[in-house]
């Protein structure tokens, strides 16, 4: 009797109805303003989802939930007057699926010429292994420099200590926003492990004409060519054209990682000038970034004094009311106000200007992305 009972009541669950999936959101469209700002999105569901976007401008603050929930959409500024748009699309486990439209006004249209404001920079990430206990492991730092990164809303900016590890979690974490181009100067063919590189807004540029070289009297030549106290590395550029595909400007950019040792640095400073010759022979608007290890000098025969004879420093031709945030770029994990500025954009060329500088040092939940801040400039180009 007791099986012929257990059957009956198992027979009876087995014929219930599976509970239906359901997804919705509120609100259906977001009308987002043409500067950067957060928008929350209700979630109601019963089940496991997913959420997404195509969109490079936009960054979900997750990529799936369950149940009910709230997900924050980060819309990033449109540095355009034409407006866009993005579809949000979340999806359950069984396929049901549900859409939110979003639409970014433009700026404002000021009159006259349209300008083309873009943000160009440079971001010493530290390599990925150096640190092996604490907070500013790589386990624990990534995140961090995730955020830091979307935050700084680079349109095109120079990458340095950059491992095998770190371009695979660049390319996976980062793909929908940027398109990376790396090189390692510790290998002939310029690729592999200890690499710097140049990133840019996916969909936004089309690069053409790349090129790595070696900072020393045989450019095409892997050498180490900073050696002294402070060790013994290679040290070299990346460079290349991209076209800004909405506005039509082209710009030449060049990304280093200085020599450790100061006489290096020197000696191997003219070759970054021969180099952009070399290569930018259309006379583009040209851009020399990285973290250069070397303190800003006047005196004549220094790598800075060397680098401005032929680029400018917009820190020192902006207004000190366009300049934000601390002087120091190096923090070394402790310095919370920059140590020494070592970072740079450099620029020269015609039909554009500096309007802003901007030396990042956002921490996150009190702790740092990087053992060096974020630099960039936002230039307008109005030819």
């Amino acid at each position: 009797m007791f099986f012929l009972l257990a059957g009956a009541v198992l027979g009876s669950c087995g014929g219930k109805d599976t509970i239906s999936e359901e997804i919705s959101v509120s609100p259906v469209t977001v009308a987002a303003k043409a500067s950067m700002d957060n928008y929350k999105l209700e979630v109601t569901s019963n089940a496991r989802w997913t959420v997404s976007s195509d969109a490079s401008w936009l960054e979900l603050s997750q990529a799936s939930g369950h149940d009910n929930a709230v997900v924050t959409v980060r819309v990033y500024e449109n540095k355009l007057t034409s407006p866009r748009g993005a579809a949000i699309l979340f999806k359950t486990a069984a396929g049901k699926s549900f859409t939110v439209s979003l639409t970014q006004e433009g700026k404002e249209d000021e009159g006259g010429t349209e300008a083309t404001v873009l943000r160009i920079g440079t971001y010493n990430l530290r390599m990925s292994g150096l640190d092996k206990e604490g907070d500013n492991v790589w386990s624990q730092r990534k995140e961090r420099l995730k955020q830091s990164l979307l935050a700084c809303d680079f349109d095109v900016f120079g990458i340095q200590e950059v491992s095998t590890e770190t371009q695979t979690w660049l390319n996976s974490e980062l793909s929908n926003k940027y398109t990376f181009k790396y090189f390692s100067p510790y290998s002939q063919s310029g690729t592999g492990d200890k690499a710097q590189g140049i990133g840019f807004r996916k969909g936004a540029f089309t690069l053409s004409d790349w090129h790595f070289f070696w900072a020393s009297a045989t450019p095409d030549k892997m050498a180490y060519n900073d050696t002294g106290d402070e060790g013994n590395f290679k040290r070299g550029g990346c460079c290349c054209v991209l076209s800004h595909k909405s506005s039509g400007v082209k710009l030449f950019i060049i990304n280093n990682h200085g020599c450790l040792n100061s006489e290096s640095n020197i000696a191997a400073s003219p070759y970054y000038i021969v180099q952009e010759k070399r290569f930018n022979t259309a006379g583009l608007p040209s851009f020399f970034v990285g973290d250069m290890n070397l303190r800003e000098s006047s005196e004549e025969g220094s790598s800075y004094k060397i680098f401005t004879s032929y680029w400018m420093d917009p820190y020192r031709t902006l207004d000190a009311s366009a300049r934000s945030g601390p002087e120091g770029s190096y923090n070394g994990f402790k310095y919370p106000g920059g140590r020494h500025r070592i970072d740079y954009v450099f620029y020269r060329g015609q039909g554009f200007a500096p309007k802003s500088y901007r030396c990042d040092d956002s921490l996150y939940g009190g702790k740092y992305a990087s053992d060096h801040f974020p630099v960039w400039v936002d230039f307008e180009f109005t030819e």
